[in-house]
């Protein structure tokens, strides 16, 4: 969260030099976790903010689902859980047969079902249910080719944005549930792997602004689109964004996390 918050304090500070519309009046609402709502409502600036949405809806989800799980009897949960997988559907159709599904994209309701899948399967595992093998081995490729057609295709939102994402949601969580336990287990535990791990939350928070800040040094020297889509840029952002959160990491998540656990421990 700290490192969150100094993001922000960074984006106030270079909004002039980075060139970058609306960024100052939108950070009161990403401040909130509210960056889902500007961005339904005000269009698709500030750019280098534009993933800060998804940890909003992580966050809104976190501060209502707590209340609905002490209110719901556990025998209910997975009936709940179910029924906003399938209210996710519909919310989808109606965004798509009104032509909102920019501003539909955005909001919480669109992220629900993936939320409720996992929070489903986390309720069966510590009820200690597996999933049948055969739906695992299913699960694997049909997910992985699922999600290989979104992001290589553009099949248009009919296809990608109701039918793909609605009929990827227990391939994936399958997935999760395989990734979960034995050899898999043992290999997203390798040292390398867990190390990355802990910064990824960093190296996402970053790297849309690494990238904005490229665009400014480009511009300042004169070299134009010189950082602009492709392979280069893919690699010299990607490496200062895992660079940047390695950083961070060091100097400012790892202290606090520490600092919090000795607070607790008083």
């Amino acid at each position: 969260m700290a490192t969150y918050f100094l993001t922000l304090g960074f984006c106030w500070l270079a909004a002039g030099p980075l060139r970058l519309p609306m960024m100052q009046e939108s950070l009161p609402w990403h401040a909130l976790f509210l960056s889902n709502i500007w961005y339904a409502t005000h269009g698709s600036e500030p750019w280098a903010l534009g993933h800060l949405w998804t940890l909003a809806v992580e966050e809104q989800f976190y501060l209502i689902w707590p209340f609905v799980i002490l209110a719901l009897p556990s025998r209910h949960f997975l009936k709940l859980c179910g029924a906003l997988v399938s209210c996710t559907v519909l919310y989808r159709v109606c965004a798509f047969a009104l032509g909102k599904v920019d501003e539909a994209n955005a909001l919480p309701f669109d992220s629900i079902d993936a939320l409720a899948a996992g929070a489903a399967l986390s309720f069966l595992s510590a009820e200690g249910w597996s999933a049948p093998r055969w739906l695992l081995w299913l699960s694997v490729p049909v997910g992985l080719a699922g999600s290989i057609m979104q992001i290589a295709f553009d099949l248009g939102n009919l296809v990608q944005w109701v039918v793909l994402e609605a009929a990827l949601v227990l391939p994936l969580a399958a997935i999760v549930a395989v990734a979960s336990k034995g050899q898999f287990l043992k290999i997203l535990a390798n040292r390398s792997l867990s190390g990355l791990g802990r910064i990824s939350y960093g190296a996402y928070l970053f790297h849309l602004l690494v990238w904005a800040v490229l665009f400014a040094l480009s511009a300042r020297f004169g070299v134009g689109d010189f950082f602009s889509r492709g392979p280069l840029t893919m690699l010299v952002a990607g490496s200062l964004s895992v660079l940047t959160a390695l950083v961070s990491w060091i100097m400012v998540e790892r202290p606090v996390m520490a600092w919090s656990k000795r607070l607790a421990a008083a």
